[in-house]
């Protein structure tokens, strides 16, 4: 059996245009279990099993610290998690790094404009309401950005919740009318519940189906590789100044009325200061 992000990367892969013998290749799988995989709509289902912790968790963090700062290698690594205690072995410690690298690699990309169609990216965003008694609020914001484009949805909630979570890309896929091939997330609790011994994502198994469902790849940032997702860090700085300072706001309906209208006449139909183009025409053409 196979984990549930490497049948979606099965399904990614093929949808891409990679023949059955490629997908095996890079994935290291038989070309019978890829086919299998191909011609099924469900994920695998595992029977349960208790886990291990592997001897390694307590110290993905420093490495993923480690990691941040330079390029360090696997060797280097390991004798200063030994100083601070690992009693494991080096393997362990390569297998980890490596994937860490290669996670790096992998979406390193995403630093350059993407092809249209390919990528957008999401962000959760805090805004502070002061109502009349003086007391302050918070709301909180939903926003997707097409990579290609910059073309934006946003709409206010009353919580980050996983519903609002997953019924945001709902709406978000309507009004941006289509499905990106992929989506760039931070490791946030609706996409991410934890990581294995190799310190690989488990992504949440209800976020997986709804990825299924519709058809995208969800891709993670690595920890401390903020630029990553810049396309959706920067358009909430440029809807809290444009859209939210001096807003008179009372309640979540209107806010989101008020907020598509903006989408509508300001937002996505402004020039772009990185592609130099009007975003509605490069997201309609």
């Amino acid at each position: 059996m196979i984990p549930k992000e490497v049948y979606m990367d099965i399904k990614a892969m093929h949808r891409s245009g990679k023949s059955i013998r490629t997908i095996a290749k890079e994935l290291g799988l038989h070309r019978k279990t890829v086919s299998r995989h191909l011609a099924s709509d469900e994920f695998p289902r595992y029977n349960k099993t208790e886990r291990r912790e592997s001897i390694l968790a307590p110290y993905f963090q420093p490495i993923e610290d480690y990691l941040g700062e330079d390029d360090y290698t696997a060797t280097w690594i390991w004798d200063r998690l030994r100083k601070r205690g690992y009693a494991g072995g080096y393997d362990t410690v390569k297998t980890f790094v490596r994937s860490v690298k290669e996670r790096k690699t992998r979406l390193a990309y995403a630093r350059f404009e993407t092809e249209p169609g390919l990528q957008a990216q999401f962000d959760w965003g805090e805004f502070q309401v002061v109502e009349p008694s003086g007391r302050t609020t918070t709301v909180f914001v939903f926003l997707m950005v097409l990579g290609f484009s910059r073309a934006l949805y946003v709409e206010f909630v009353e919580r980050c919740t996983l519903e609002n979570f997953m019924d945001g890309h709902i709406r978000a896929f309507r009004y941006l009318q289509g499905v990106p091939a992929e989506i760039l997330y931070d490791n946030v609790k609706h996409v991410v519940v934890g990581r294995d011994e190799n310190g690989k994502p488990i992504f949440n198994a209800e976020f997986l189906h709804l990825a299924h469902h519709y058809g995208f790849q969800p891709r993670l940032c690595p920890p401390y590789a903020p630029w990553t997702k810049g396309k959706a860090e920067r358009p909430i700085d440029f809807l809290r100044e444009r859209f939210w300072r001096g807003y008179e706001f009372n309640s979540l309906a209107k806010t989101n009325a008020d907020a598509r209208a903006w989408l509508e006449e300001t937002a996505n139909r402004r020039v772009h200061g990185t592609h130099h183009q009007p975003v509605d025409e490069r997201w309609r053409c």
